[in-house]
């Protein structure tokens, strides 16, 4: 503690007291609720809707929301919100993460601040982690929201929905029991369009829909394809995994460069003629490769150059260090798979697949050919946004997870956000065995076949965790070996995740998964439609039994995979199996603990139980936490830069896009006037020219139809000098990093040169809007425009980068380099006189 918090005390404590002694008075209204009729609870909302839409503050309105929501969920869902979980929609509603144990029912905790924020009218924002889990709570808690009179929707990646319980009748109490909590029906799910979808007053969706749709929103190029509505206020389920464990992972929006490399085969084949220490070294803490004088000069010698450091080389360089990298640090099974011919990434820390997701930089296209799967085209970016900046995006941000104590500094320093963790409905009862440590890897997996028949003999269910699908496959031929009945999870078979993370409570159920093991679903003893008697067999067996096979980086996983047991006071027991062989026990140095089990003759297959072991391991997951959380804060100091330019061009393209037809001439205006403190050149003769020629263009096309033409035409410009900004930085920052060698700070620099860059892309703009004035309305240009609508129609297809936008080419265009002078005569490079090499174009 604190000598501050000595004094003054802990300011999260003092917060959750004044939740607490909020819930008597929301308790109290309760009686008054309980004989309305549906009409009468559905006019209440109404008048609570009123007020908030005339100016009353929406916190004001808690106690009365709240206790709706909890009276209706009690006949709906025959599910009444415990005091705790009241507790927890304050948390949420106050802009704090809510800390809550696996199965205390997040999922309906959400929907008392989703339902007291939808009342100002502005849109909630549910985000989840998956599109099932999307659907599902939609269709769950829908049956609340209407009989409040709440619209709810949901997008998915590929589709969009909006509640509608005219669309099928709603089942039975009883078909709804035979059913489970987890089957909810989707029949109550119709389908809607994009736009629809995000005015309904609450929207679910995963955080890369989300995001995309933003991205998606500001390269429009007219206003009935804009789909969001602004970012009042979200709440993000799993918010550790989402804001954290993905926050290094850009969102990106892009399109095939018109050429693709040629020597990823090449480097990839001289990568493998490199051997570890000899040629280069690997650092496995920062993931990162050195070449070594031996590697430069076999490299020189086998690409037949004298000096790879030349400015023709220095691609070179790139290409082999990313070789490397694919090579020594990103490993089949663990980082990524293969299926299908493509090499798709597995998210680290929930053991998910993610389709369309790309590593940057070419490392993807290196892993695509050290597989020797179809090297796809390198791409070029035009939109990008961090999760973290995108979230920080929203008035309002709160979630919840089951753990988030062990991040609450990054929380807090990123996004302002305070971890409150709220108590349990019931004590709870789970049991958890320090660390088991093997002196080897095997003898670890022996341990664990002998442990789990052990366990499956007596019926006592076992859910067996790994951290990778590698080690998941092994272990499960060990237990085959052993004749033990199991299932597997893994990111190879996501699609049964729902049902075989829900069955893995049932009497003799083995089940062994990754990471992602419940991630959104509970396990229920028993099973999901146990019976009473079925489930207190279970508890007296001793409950669900969580076995670990390694520890990971983070603590929060390790806790995610011991949260599995012991639900709502449930009995269970967590034990971890960890070997000196492990990745985290390797980087950290186990070898004299290794000597010294092999000193006294302990055999392989037989554990020794330490406290000082056990902490000693979280030491090193704390320090490894540490080392991460400074590499995204690194990344986040970075896009901050981008993202200030970002907003600013954002915000002008928005003003222009919405703008109505006498906004966007005035703006013309001022361009086509010139600042006389940026171009003093000619400015007076300039300015009487275009408006001259703003009033010609006015006459013979008419206000209207002129300044939809302006419109599209900044647009464009806008657009088109973006995506070379976009590049500039990207270059500059590879650069800059170059320059801590000369005692210089490579994030001042970048600060420097990225502003220099910014506002020389201001004045371009305002230049090239001057330039192409004279042919707007031109048939020339008409054509034109719809060609570089092509980039805008592509774009559309793309959602979390599942696919890769083509910009269609003529077979019979000759090729153009970006550098080379345009075939119009204009006298300009071609990537300054227009963004798509169209054959229109070269004819004007």
């Amino acid at each position: 503690m604190s000598v501050l918090e000595t004094i003054f005390g802990n300011p999260r404590i003092k917060k959750l007291a004044s939740y607490q002694a909020r819930v008597p008075e929301i308790n109290a209204l309760e009686s008054g609720l309980e004989n309305l009729t549906k009409e009468e609870i559905l006019a209440k909302s109404g008048v609570l809707k009123s007020r908030a839409i005339a100016g009353e503050e929406v916190s004001d309105l808690l106690p009365e929301a709240f206790a709706l929501v909890r009276e209706v969920s009690r006949r709906q869902l025959k599910e009444r919100h415990y005091d705790v979980q009241i507790v927890g929609g304050q948390v949420l509603h106050d802009k704090n993460i809510a800390e809550m144990r696996t199965g205390e029912g997040k999922t309906l905790v959400a929907t008392l601040p989703a339902y007291l924020n939808s009342l100002s009218g502005k849109g909630v924002h549910i985000i989840t982690v998956n599109d099932y889990l999307a659907r599902r709570d939609a269709t769950w808690m829908g049956q609340i929201y209407a009989a409040l009179g709440v619209s709810v929707a949901v997008i998915n990646h590929d589709s969009s929905y909006i509640y509608d319980e005219s669309h099928m009748a709603p089942k039975t109490d009883e078909e709804r029991d035979k059913l489970g909590s987890f089957k909810i029906q989707y029949d109550l799910l119709r389908p809607c369009t994009r736009k629809d979808a995000y005015q309904a007053d609450i929207t679910y969706g995963t955080n890369s829909e989300f995001g995309f749709d933003y991205l998606r929103d500001n390269i429009q190029y007219s206003q009935d394809r804009v789909v969001q509505r602004g970012h009042n206020y979200a709440i993000v389920d799993e918010v550790d995994s989402i804001l954290i464990d993905e926050a290094r992972t850009p969102l990106i929006i892009s399109a095939p460069v018109a050429e693709s490399e040629s020597l990823y085969a090449t480097f990839s084949k001289i990568s493998q003629a490199f051997s570890p220490d000899e040629d280069y070294e690997v650092d496995e803490k920062l993931r990162a490769v050195q070449i070594t004088e031996k590697g430069i000069e076999k490299a020189e010698k086998l690409l037949g150059v004298d000096n790879i450091y030349t400015e023709k080389g220095i691609k070179y360089v790139h290409h082999l260090e990313t070789a490397l990298r694919a090579k020594a640090l990103f490993l089949k099974e663990r980082d990524y798979v293969v299926k299908d011919g493509e090499a798709i990434i597995v998210d680290q820390s929930t053991g998910r697949m993610q389709p369309g997701r790309r590593w940057s930089e070419g490392l993807h296209q290196a892993i695509e050919s050290k597989e020797g799967v179809r090297v796809q085209q390198e791409s070029r970016t035009f939109a990008s946004i961090t999760y973290q900046n995108y979230f920080r995006l929203y008035e309002k941000l709160s979630g919840m997870t089951g753990t988030a104590e062990t991040s609450a500094e990054e929380f807090l320093k990123v996004y302002d956000l305070d971890v409150i963790s709220v108590p349990t409905h019931r004590p709870t009862a789970r049991k958890d065995h320090t660390d088991a440590v093997f002196q080897s890897e095997m003898g670890k997996f022996k341990a664990v076949a002998k442990i789990v028949k052990e366990l499956n003999k007596k019926g006592q269910p076992v859910l067996v965790g790994t951290v990778s699908i590698e080690r998941n496959e092994l272990l499960s031929e060990f237990l085959r070996t052993e004749g033990i009945q199991h299932s597997v999870l893994n990111a190879k078979k996501h699609e049964e995740e729902g049902r075989v993370i829900a069955e893995a409570g049932k009497r003799g159920s083995v089940t062994v998964a990754t990471n992602m093991a419940g991630r959104g679903i509970d396990i229920k003893l028993g099973g999901p439609n146990a019976t009473k008697e079925q489930a207190e067999e279970v508890k007296s067996l001793g409950g669900l039994f969580v076995l670990g096979t390694e520890r990971h980086e983070a603590r929060r996983i390790d806790n995610q995979l011991r949260g599995r047991a012991g639900r709502q006071g449930d009995p269970g027991e967590t034990h971890f199996y960890v070997s000196l062989e492990d990745p985290l026990m390797k980087v950290f140095g186990s070898e004299k603990i290794k000597n010294l089990m092999g000193r006294f003759g302990v055999p392989e297959d037989q554990p020794i139980e330490s406290s000082m072991i056990s902490k000693s391991i979280e030491g090193a997951q704390t320090k490894v936490e540490g080392f991460h959380f400074d590499a995204r804060k690194h990344l986040l100091e970075y896009d901050d830069v981008l993202n200030f330019q970002r907003k600013i061009i954002y915000e002008r393209r928005k003003a222009i896009l919405f703008g109505d037809d006498t906004f966007v001439l005035s703006e013309i205006d001022v361009v086509a006037a010139g600042d006389p403190e940026k171009t003093p050149d000619g400015v007076i003769g300039a300015s009487e020219k275009f408006q001259a020629l703003l009033r010609e263009k006015r006459e013979r096309m008419g206000e209207a139809e002129l300044a939809r033409s302006l419109r599209q035409m900044v647009l464009q410009v806008i657009d088109m000098l973006w995506v070379e900004h976009l590049e500039q930085m990207d270059y500059m920052r590879s650069s800059v990093r170059l320059r801590a060698y000369g005692q210089r700070d490579p994030l001042i620099e970048y600060k420097r040169e990225g502003l220099k860059l910014f506002k020389d892309m201001e004045l371009a703009i305002d230049d090239n809007i001057r330039q192409f004035l004279p042919n707007v309305g031109n048939i020339a240009q008409a054509k034109e425009e719809k060609d570089l609508k092509e980039v805008h129609k592509a774009a559309d297809s793309i959602t979390g980068a599942q696919s890769q936008p083509v910009i269609a080419r003529r077979s019979d265009e000759p090729k153009v380099g970006r550098n080379d002078p345009c075939p119009c005569g204009s006298g300009k490079k071609w990537k300054n006189c227009g963004l798509i090499n169209a054959p229109e174009h070269k004819k004007i």
